[in-house]
């Protein structure tokens, strides 16, 4: 087996091998204050509802903000308008 890239790698390389697994095209990690924003939602989610919502919400986070970038909008107004949304469902402690 080769060796695992390093958890600052991992991202990167899944998304650039996802993308190339169905001709996906550009399939773009988050930059660094992206990770950051959305696993700071995704705690927050954790914290406030079951454990299990967290990745289930990241994901679907992640489907909007592709959404919204085939749209024209950035990855980071996305984001933010996500957390706004995660932050009227749960209370202030969202991203």
């Amino acid at each position: 087996m080769a060796d695992a890239p390093g958890s600052d790698d991992l991202i990167s390389e899944l998304a650039s091998q996802l993308g190339a697994a169905r001709d996906a095209g550009g399939l773009e990690p988050l930059d660094l204050a992206g990770r950051a924003r959305l696993l700071r939602i995704a705690r927050d989610v954790a914290h406030v509802t079951e454990r299990q919502n967290a990745p289930l919400a990241a994901f679907l986070i992640g489907r909007f903000v592709q959404g919204a970038v085939l749209s024209g909008v950035s990855q980071t107004e996305a984001l933010d308008e996500a957390a706004s949304v995660v932050r009227a469902l749960i209370g202030d402690g969202a991203g």
